[in-house]
């Protein structure tokens, strides 16, 4: 077992966590190799490691952006022959901790998902993008991936200046709370192209795109949607012509679980979505931001196991 521990998660608050937890999870796993992780080259090299000795069971140790660290980088050394044998477990250490959510275990009060004995089939989402110089990328994700409003609170997030930072710096959700705040401030509505799986194309005025495995996002919010792993689709949650107003109140009915019922907000299951804009836009995924003029999201389906 690899576990792969990030120290700098929550603000740099997970290191003293770790230190606390550490015996525990050694009295519930047994001996394991542990990868503290001070940059993505060394996580990216111990895991090709792990993996040619025979290794299928890691653990992220961190928030959300460690556990898409680990996946991605599985996904990427990973034939699809052993990606299908491999299982990810995790330790909430991190700001928000959605991959927890709902929260089924905990280990010395903290939410973990360390029982390899139950794992599931989880899909992975797939961004494809192109960005503002026309080269073409691609992102993975567990949870969700978004454009526009929650995107750019992502950034603001990561960034963590002026306000932010000061807020992030006194409590993680503050500052989750103020950057989402400050995102719904610099609210505008930006012209789109929707194209959909059965190739129909649309377009909107886009303020907010959800593209959704868990429902749960930025620690504090929540879609109506159900979690489904491993159903081989997404739901998709489109906020348009929205004004100022019907933005903040979509962000306190979010707070509350909900997002159906007003005439801005639609819902929709898809498999594939592409979406396309004159004007470069933040494309989020699992909280790591990119820049983009056009993206397609789609699914790799069942294509890992997640620690239950």
């Amino acid at each position: 077992m690899l576990v792969i521990v990030n120290c700098r998660a929550d603000g740099g608050r997970a290191a003293a966590r770790w230190e606390r937890i550490r015996p525990l999870m050694l009295a519930r796993l047994g001996p394991f190799q542990e990868c503290v992780a001070p940059d993505r080259e060394r996580v990216r090299l111990s895991i090709a490691d792990a993996l040619s000795r025979g290794e299928r069971q890691f653990v992220a140790v961190g928030g959300d952006g460690t556990v898409n660290l680990v996946m991605t980088d599985l996904v990427g050394a990973a034939s699809p022959e052993v990606l299908a044998e491999v299982t990810i477990g995790a330790v909430g250490l991190g700001s928000s901790n959605d991959f927890h959510k709902p929260r089924r275990d905990t280990l010395g009060g903290i939410p973990c998902r360390l029982d390899f004995a139950d794992a599931i089939r989880h899909d992975v989402g797939r961004t494809v993008f192109v960005d503002a110089d026309g080269a073409t990328g691609v992102q993975h994700w567990l949870l969700n991936a978004s454009v526009g409003t929650t995107a750019v609170g992502n950034w603001l997030y990561n960034r963590a200046t002026g306000v932010v930072g000061l807020l992030k710096r006194l409590s993680a959700s503050l500052g989750m709370i103020g950057a989402a705040l400050l995102a719904v401030m610099r609210h505008r509505c930006v012209p789109v192209v929707l194209e959909w799986e059965d190739g129909v194309r649309e377009g909107v005025l886009l303020c907010n795109l959800g593209v959704v495995k868990n429902p749960h996002f930025t620690g504090i919010l929540k879609y109506d949607s159900p979690y489904e792993p491993a159903s081989g689709d997404f739901f998709v949650h489109l906020l348009e012509s929205a004004s100022l107003w019907d933005t903040a109140v979509t962000l306190v009915r979010l707070a509350r679980g909900r997002f159906a019922g007003r005439r801005t907000a639609r819902t929709r299951r898809a498999r594939r979505l592409a979406l396309e804009s004159a004007v470069p836009f933040p494309v989020e995924g699992d909280g790591e931001i990119v820049l983009a003029r056009r993206v397609e999201f789609s699914l790799l389906p069942a294509m890992l196991a997640v620690c239950a």
